[in-house]
């Protein structure tokens, strides 16, 4: 499904009953779905001045989600496909980022403790046939949405200090 090309029946779909919003958006990764129990991220940059490319971005926001991962015992990984995977081939954190004028926008979702059903309504990031998962899926309980913040917060900001021309990582969440 493209920006502009879906049929009235299909955002309905979507929306399920007036149960979510349906959002168009400008950025790379096809649909994908945003509620409670995930982690969004946008990590805004502006790319030359630290001497990135897309493709450098892109790795570096799925490092910060295997990392964060990692510090909660799951084994999050790189496959040919967007986003970042378990080790059973389910997808844990789903990642789209547009770029204008070389600046960055959009991010990630990593998927911590959402109704997973919603992946049901939708062909996530356009890959038929791939299961969402997360972490209470992956066993990982008793944590927050904001617990994982934190720690996402940190392993950014870790990987952004070794970029070019990055003196100063400020961290700031809502609150």
């Amino acid at each position: 499904m493209q920006v502009g090309k879906l049929t009235t029946a299909q955002v309905q779909h979507l929306e399920a009953g007036g149960a979510a919003k349906f959002y168009e958006a400008q950025r790379g990764g096809q649909t994908t779905f945003h509620g409670p129990g995930q982690l969004t991220a946008y990590v805004i940059c502006t790319l030359l001045c630290h001497k990135l490319n897309s493709r450098g971005f892109v790795h570096l926001l799925e490092q910060s989600v295997i990392d964060t991962c990692r510090h909660y015992g799951i084994q999050g990984e790189r496959t040919k496909n967007p986003g970042v995977w378990t080790g059973n081939g389910d997808k844990i954190a789903s990642l789209g980022v547009h770029l204008q004028r070389f600046i960055t926008s959009h991010g990630i979702a990593l998927n911590i403790s959402p109704d997973l059903t919603w992946f049901d309504r939708i062909v996530a990031c356009g890959l038929p046939g791939k299961k969402a998962t997360s972490f209470e899926r992956e066993g990982v309980t008793g944590i927050t949405v904001d617990d994982v913040a934190k720690t996402y917060a940190q392993c950014v900001s870790e990987l952004m200090e070794g970029v070019k021309g990055v003196d100063q990582v400020e961290r700031k969440t809502e609150e």
